[in-house]
């Protein structure tokens, strides 16, 4: 990003703030003040709430944005050929994993230049074929298979496992579909050498299945806004957490806090905190070092989401305990950052709230007063433009087209539904159960999976077909609310067509 594009962004986040600002008072203000019924007052909090969460992480995004430029500015450590090499364990966990895949993954491990290096397979297969597979790999590749008698943590525990024999300085995983390229060790090994308290140095995940495959391509637009602007952000916090794969820790700083934490499925986001509470740093190094294989098919991407989902939520709880017994332990920047990310997914309760909204004003009259056009347009189109064009921005400016974007809006919109399942799982504090992501595009939605898109879509078609009759009554309010049923009309119709 140029050093105008830094200014541009500056610009666009401090009168986005300001937006914001000025439509969540209003729309406070309005509803303090209007003299709404009980369950008109139940609803409109709601509504307020689902607002100021997307206003809030809306906030969080374009800071992010504003602070990934001075990231962009900054130089890591380079290579020396004459250093030390410290000894470093490389390890790929699967479980029932294709092959095909496998073979990728340590062929290009393999190919990592670095002599003092130590390849791990950590096969937690149960099933004779998929071992069997795994010890002949073992020697083809001539890499270490590693198994466990007593199957405990999924992935953090076989980790776990493994490491407590490993005399190593440095631990690098992989997931099972990841590539990375051969110089991946000389480009983050001087970082995490710079530095003793530094922990952990992630690096992004980029999807390379791409072509062809619109849920591939969504993903990978997904994972090009976490990892180009969001990670980036974060980083200049001190506030990056490990995304479990394509990452290097330091052995020691593991084994401080207790190893990888199996109590959650996303372990990596769990151990993160724990490390960060402990004093230690975290480093993005924001350069394509590796690459890997986004999901294919809507049943993937699903699984995909859901357990990330469940595992954030899940430590969202962990979090809050944790600032209120030590506050000091974190910087605020950091307790904020790690809100974000662990209530992000909270996101589809309020998709799904904000579809149900317009629907219930054209339906059922709730709430029996609208705002005044004049405020509203005058307060909320500021806002959802200032904050639409600092997304755009910031993503258009590293190459990305509107097509993508598109894309990956879309997706993010259609996991409504599964999130809201994963969250509810996650606050609760239900473990669900570890599943790899099916590394294939032959899968679709069954009727069940499809039941809360073709119930909403009924339900927005009910409310615009009763638009007409109650247009005259408040002409403004009722061609608003239609809009947005028709808005929603077209984001769920997409289910149809990316289900192939």
């Amino acid at each position: 990003m140029t050093l105008t594009g830094i200014h541009k962004t500056r610009i666009l986040f401090l009168a986005t703030a300001t937006a914001v600002c000025v439509y969540f008072v209003t729309r406070a203000l309005i509803l303090g003040y209007a003299g709404y019924t009980p369950v008109e007052k139940f609803t409109g909090l709601l509504l307020l709430f689902c607002e100021g969460f997307i206003l809030i992480h809306a906030v969080g995004y374009a800071r992010h944005a504003m602070m990934s430029g001075k990231l962009g500015e900054k130089t890591f450590p380079v290579f020396d050929q004459n250093s030390e090499l410290p000894p470093v364990a490389i390890v790929t966990a699967a479980r029932h994993e294709p092959r095909a895949v496998l073979e990728r993954t340590l062929n290009t491990i393999n190919a990592i230049d670095y002599p003092n290096k130590t390849v791990y397979l950590l096969d937690d297969s149960s099933e004779p074929a998929f071992m069997r597979e795994a010890d002949e790999l073992g020697r083809e590749f001539n890499v270490t298979v590693y198994r466990r008698d007593l199957r405990h943590g999924a992935k953090a525990g076989i980790i776990n496992d493994a490491l407590a024999a490993m005399t190593e300085k440095y631990l690098v995983i992989f997931d099972a579909d990841q590539n990375p390229m051969p110089d991946f060790l000389k480009k983050i090994l001087p970082i995490i050498e710079s530095d003793p308290k530094i922990a952990f140095v992630q690096t992004p995940q980029i999807y390379t299945n791409t072509l062809d495959n619109p849920i591939a391509e969504a993903a990978a637009m997904q994972q090009a806004i976490f990892y180009e602007s969001i990670c980036e952000g974060k980083s200049m916090d001190n506030a990056m957490f490990c995304c479990g794969t394509n990452v290097i820790f330091r052995i020691s700083a593991l084994r401080a806090v207790g190893s990888f934490d199996e109590k959650s499925i996303t372990e990596d986001f769990a151990t993160s905190i724990k490390l960060h509470m402990a004093g230690n740093r975290s480093v993005y190094y924001n350069h394509a070092i590796a690459f890997g294989m986004a999901p294919e098919s809507l049943p993937a991407y699903f699984k995909q989401q859901s357990r990330w989902a469940t595992g954030t939520v899940g430590v969202l709880r962990t979090i809050m305990e944790k600032f209120a017994e030590s506050p000091g332990k974190l910087t605020p920047a950091q307790w904020w950052e790690y809100f974000l990310a662990s209530s992000y997914y909270l996101i589809g309760w309020v998709y799904f709230y904000l579809m149900l909204a317009p629907v219930l004003f054209l339906i059922f009259d709730i709430p029996s007063f609208f705002l005044s056009p004049a405020i509203y347009i005058a307060t909320f189109l500021p806002y959802f433009l200032l904050s639409s064009l600092v997304f755009y921005s910031s993503v258009s400016d590293r190459g990305y087209t509107v097509r993508q974007i598109y894309s990956g809006m879309i997706a993010n919109f259609l996991c409504f539904p599964v999130l809201m399942r994963a969250t509810f799982l996650g606050l609760i504090g239900k473990r669900a159960p570890f599943t790899i992501t099916p590394k294939n595009g032959r899968e679709t939605l069954s009727f069940k999976m499809m039941l809360p898109y073709i119930v909403m879509l009924a339900l927005n078609l009910a409310a615009l077909a009763m638009a007409p009759y109650k247009i005259s009554a408040n002409p403004t309010a009722i061609a608003i609310n239609s809009f947005w049923v028709m808005y929603h009309i077209w984001l769920l119709s997409h289910i149809f067509a990316l289900n192939k």
